[in-house]
């Protein structure tokens, strides 16, 4: 969380450097919301926002609404009017319970799947917070503000979230909620995550995880739905399209970070992956915004 814009209060807790549940506060304005390797769930307490986040342009969000923002992603928040926002740092494993655990949503009927994919697939998922969940979450803030500290308490209490998850909404709104992360192998999900910025190539990745390159690519395939080419080429397209959107870098200096030969490389990635130019997508941002 970047601490120089005006007006932001955040308090936290957090211990060997891992965040576990943030509190964020802010009149009016931007707020920059940096990386992290962690699920985080952002609860919109109080207020309402626009929320820009990857390919998504001002999705409105409000009082009540719960939005996911998968590992590794950035975003920019606009606040509307007195935010108040709850961020939980999903440290524990994501099982709803021990009767349900997450990759039961990968087992969802065909049929459900491309009913909720199609109507989902260019949208952020939001769910409703449920009274039973508010309650929860508003004891989580209190014991914030009581500098109640013990990493233990913290996991016990995401644990105790996931379980209201499992229990208060329906299998198809959890695999709409969930899908940006929604995969049949959490283990092994995670490590990629871990690791897929600091390689450029599939054989790259496959000798970081000590896999031979065969091997690697079925089984990236069978958990992620996809080659892992395919895969890396969409996560870099992610981060240049929020560099594009939410700074105020040169398309030169983008382009060197992200390892584009030149700035025309780049130009020819965006025509290609956004169907647009630089130029072009971070006009359009600046004409939504307002």
């Amino acid at each position: 969380m970047k601490k120089n814009e005006k007006q932001v209060k955040s308090t936290n807790y957090f211990d060997n450097n891992e965040i576990y549940i943030e509190c964020i506060e802010k009149n009016k304005g931007e707020i920059n919301i940096s990386e992290s390797s962690r699920i985080r769930f952002f609860f919109v307490m109080k207020g309402s926002c626009s929320f820009f986040y990857e390919k998504h342009f001002d999705v409105q969000l409000e009082k009540g609404n719960v939005v996911l923002l998968p590992p590794r992603s950035k975003c920019i928040i606009d606040v509307k009017n007195n935010i108040h926002l709850l961020v939980v740092y999903l440290t524990v494993d994501l099982n709803f319970s021990s009767d349900f655990p997450f990759e039961a949503l990968t087992g969802l009927d065909d049929k459900v799947k491309k009913t909720t994919q199609k109507s989902k697939k260019e949208e952020v998922a939001f769910l409703k917070i449920s009274k039973t969940m508010f309650e929860y979450l508003k004891h989580m803030k209190l014991c914030l503000q009581d500098e109640i500290k013990s990493t233990e308490f913290f996991q016990m209490k995401q644990r105790e979230l996931l379980y209201y998850f499992g229990k208060c909404y329906s299998k198809e709104d959890l695999y709409s909620f969930f899908h940006p992360v929604l995969t049949n192998d959490i283990a092994f999900s995670r490590m990629i995550y871990g690791i897929y910025e600091k390689v450029h190539t599939v054989t790259d990745m496959a000798k970081e995880m000590n896999y031979s390159l065969s091997g690697f690519k079925k089984r990236f395939e069978r958990v992620f739905g996809m080659s892992a080419y395919k895969w890396l080429c969409q996560e870099k397209a992610k981060r240049v399209f929020h560099a594009i959107t939410c700074s105020r870098e040169t398309f030169t200096q983008i382009s060197y970070d992200f390892g584009f030969s030149s700035p025309a490389h780049m130009n020819n990635f965006c025509r290609k992956m956004f169907g647009d130019t630089p130029g072009n997508i971070r006009a359009k941002k600046m004409l939504k915004k307002k």
